[in-house]
C-alpha cells in the first residue's frame, strides 16, 4: 500500500467536510416542510375600547410612587465623609506604604511583616487624624 501524499488527503478531507456541510444546511433553516408550524399573527377576540377601559381602571388603582403595600423606599446613605476627609484618608493610606503593600505583587497578605508595619502605622494615622478632628470640635464648640 502507497502513502497518498498529504495535499491529497488534506483537499479529501475538505471534501466531505464540505459536503457534510451542504447536506445538514437545511436543518439550521427551519425545517417547515415537516411539520413545524409557521409563524402566524394571533387575532385579539377583545375589542379596542374594552382594552381602554381595562386601562382605565387599572389607573385608578395603580400606585403612584414607591412600593404597592405602602412601605416608602428609605434613600441610601452613600458616605457620610466631606471629600477633605477622603483626601486626607487617601494620604495617610499612600504615606503609610499600606498603598504599595496592598498594590504590589504579594497583594494584602496580612501574613508579611511589612505589610503588618504599614498597617500599623495607618491605623496609628488614623487614631492620631480623628484625635486631632475631635480637638478641632472642642475647641470650635467653645
Amino acid at each position: 500500500m502507497t502513502q497518498q501524499p498529504k495535499t491529497i488527503r488534506v483537499m479529501g478531507a475538505a471534501a466531505v467536510a464540505a459536503m457534510l456541510g451542504l447536506l445538514s444546511a437545511p436543518s439550521f433553516a427551519g425545517n417547515y416542510a415537516e411539520g413545524d408550524p409557521r409563524p402566524q399573527a394571533t387575532t385579539s377576540s377583545t375589542t379596542r375600547a374594552a382594552v381602554a377601559a381595562d386601562a382605565q381602571l387599572w389607573m385608578k388603582s395603580a400606585p403612584t410612587q414607591g412600593y404597592s403595600d405602602g412601605i416608602s423606599q428609605l434613600a441610601e446613605v452613600v458616605s457620610t465623609h466631606t471629600r477633605a476627609a477622603v483626601a486626607a484618608d487617601t494620604r495617610l493610606w499612600l504615606q503609610s506604604g499600606l498603598a504599595a503593600r496592598q498594590n504590589g505583587e504579594a497583594g494584602a497578605d496580612v501574613t508579611q511583616p511589612g505589610y503588618r508595619e504599614a498597617a500599623a502605622k495607618y491605623m496609628n494615622g488614623q487614631s492620631a487624624a480623628q484625635a486631632e478632628a475631635q480637638a478641632t470640635r472642642r475647641t470650635a464648640g467653645n
